[in-house]
């Protein structure tokens, strides 16, 4: 049962909504109640508690009013004594995201994947669901045929590769890439070694070898952001040995077939896809398609979600669309999580950007600004708070957009401490922390709305009580930008409250009160950068 399912129980008229979303609260100034309004279509009324029957009529609202004393002790004791959390049936869902190359260093241009990934993986767990979090590394196609003739052509050794290799790896493929601009015959043995490779007449220990440097690095990135994966899946899992049964299965139930050049194609929305090149070798597409149908095996899934920018939405409209084809039921709960791409991020260096040399950025820069800072506590000035609070301003600055559109990135915006940002959030964060340290006195074991008469509290109640509708809206629209403004509209209040409301020096039991209602912002608070991905700080 929810926050809202209680209050609403305790209602004169006892109102039961089945389904509760969109809600709206509202706190009336000088009249002790609360204003809910609930946004439905089709809402399920019960009249009378003491029978089963249940009418439904159709309304675009329903609202009532819940006395401010009653609020206040729900929706206090329940974040504060329950805690918030959502009860809800388990289903499995599966996340596909970040999925880098390998040798290669971690782009930017995955940032918003794993950012975007990472919180849809949070707030699935928080409802309840199993998760299992897939990073699906590229390292398959005709760019891996550069890597290994540029790895030739400088006689590199890679298993002698110790000070930064994937540097060396990248820069190797660059030096390959330029080469083949003006060399066609470069070209050809790039995509002579794949083909190759491909069907099994090289060995690939030196490839396996260049997939552990790159794993190695890449989970340093993931560390400090936070994440961890359960599993790691690679292209090169389905290449054209791997997957040959499975391409026939395609073509004997005419799926694919064969055009005048050799090539398998399939028809989506009246169009000709290759599936296949003329020479059997696998794209892209073959490779995605093999890897769906073996994630439905393996996992038996209840969602599907690929965490991937905008330019793929015709990719995996033909992936569902030919696996649609050849097993409906597995793409049921497939779907693409689309993002748009960041424009703008830079460090001093200039123009390549990794994610690393971001991070590190972030790091140098709030280093410097908590030195200029007054309000910074000298136990707080270490190289991991300085850190957190870097990934804390990249994550939230990134997820307070709406997911599907472009955005420019700016460091002052993104790092400042007074408007609407990650480290206003962590200062808040800090300062919760510190008065629950420092005031002088516990929390009492009931709340005790007389001692809480002031009406900035009827206003921060009133946004606590939110809090689950907002995880609810969150979760069903893939928006982390939902509980980010969220946030930042409830530090605007708990800050207000701040300057109005004391703790210390006051009679302690309504000390203890009040301290419940900064206990409750501070819960949510946590709970919420938690769910974005996140480390809440407890001093900066």
């Amino acid at each position: 049962m929810t926050l809202i399912n209680k209050v609403c129980s305790m209602t004169a008229d006892s109102a039961v909504l089945k389904n509760m979303r969109n809600l709206y609260v509202s706190y009336r100034h000088h009249e002790n109640s609360f204003v809910l309004n609930f946004y439905n279509k089709k809402i399920q009324y019960m009249q009378d508690p003491q029978q089963n029957s249940i009418q439904e009529r159709d309304s675009d609202v329903l609202q009532f009013s819940i006395d401010r004393a009653t609020m206040l002790k729900y929706v206090l004791t329940h974040i504060s004594f329950e805690k918030p959390h959502i009860e809800s049936e388990e289903k499995h869902i599966v996340i596909d995201f970040s999925s880098p190359n390998i040798a290669k260093p971690f782009h930017v241009g995955h940032l918003r994947s794993t950012i975007i990934g990472n919180f849809i993986a949070n707030i699935n767990k928080f409802f309840n669901n199993k998760v299992t979090k897939i990073n699906y590394l590229g390292d398959w196609g005709t760019q891996f045929g550069l890597l290994q003739y540029g790895l030739q052509a400088k006689n590199i050794d890679i298993s002698k590769l110790k000070s930064n290799p994937i540097k060396c790896l990248y820069d190797t493929y660059v030096y390959a890439n330029k080469l083949s601009a003006t060399d066609a015959e470069v070209q050809n043995q790039a995509r002579k070694y794949f083909s190759d490779i491909e069907q099994g007449q090289i060995s690939l220990d030196k490839w396996k070898q260049i997939r552990e440097l790159t794993v190695t690095e890449l989970e340093n990135v993931y560390q400090r952001l936070g994440i961890q994966f359960d599993d790691y899946h690679w292209e090169s899992d389905y290449n054209g040995r791997a997957i040959k049964h499975m391409m026939d299965l395609l073509e004997q139930k005419n799926i694919i077939v064969t055009d005048d050049s050799g090539k398998k194609i399939a028809k989506v929305n009246n169009r000709n896809v290759t599936v296949l090149k003329s020479d059997n070798s696998t794209l892209y597409l073959s490779r995605d398609i093999a890897a769906l149908l073996d994630r439905y095996r393996r996992y038996k899934f209840d969602k599907m979600l690929y965490v991937v920018d905008n330019a793929q939405t015709d990719h995996f409209a033909a992936v569902f669309e030919i696996v649609r084809q050849f097993d409906k039921e597995c793409t049921e709960g497939c779907q693409h999580i689309k993002f748009g791409r960041i424009k703008g991020m830079s460090t001093r260096s200039g123009n390549v950007v990794f994610l690393n040399d971001i991070l590190d950025e972030a790091k140098r820069k709030m280093y410097e600004k908590q030195q200029l800072s007054k309000n910074t506590r000298s136990s707080a000035m270490n190289e991991k708070t300085c850190d957190i609070l870097g990934t804390t301003a990249v994550i939230v600055n990134d997820l307070k957009q709406r997911r599907q559109k472009d955005y420019v990135f700016d460091w002052d915006r993104a790092l400042q401490s007074e408007g609407d940002s990650g480290i206003k959030l962590q200062y808040l964060h800090c300062r919760l922390w510190s008065l629950e340290l420092n005031c002088g006195v516990s929390l009492p074991d009931a709340c005790d709305p007389s001692c809480l008469p002031e009406e900035i509290i009827g206003d921060v109640v009133a946004e606590l009580a939110k809090f689950e509708d907002i995880l609810y809206r969150s979760h069903t629209d893939y928006e982390a930008c939902i509980i980010v403004n969220y946030l930042f509209r409830l530090a605007r209040y708990v800050n207000k409250m701040f300057n109005e409301l004391k703790v210390k020096n006051v009679d302690p039991h309504v000390a203890a009160q009040r301290l419940l209602v900064y206990h409750s912002a501070r819960i949510v608070v946590k709970t919420g950068l938690e769910i974005l991905g996140v480390k809440p700080l407890k001093e900066m």
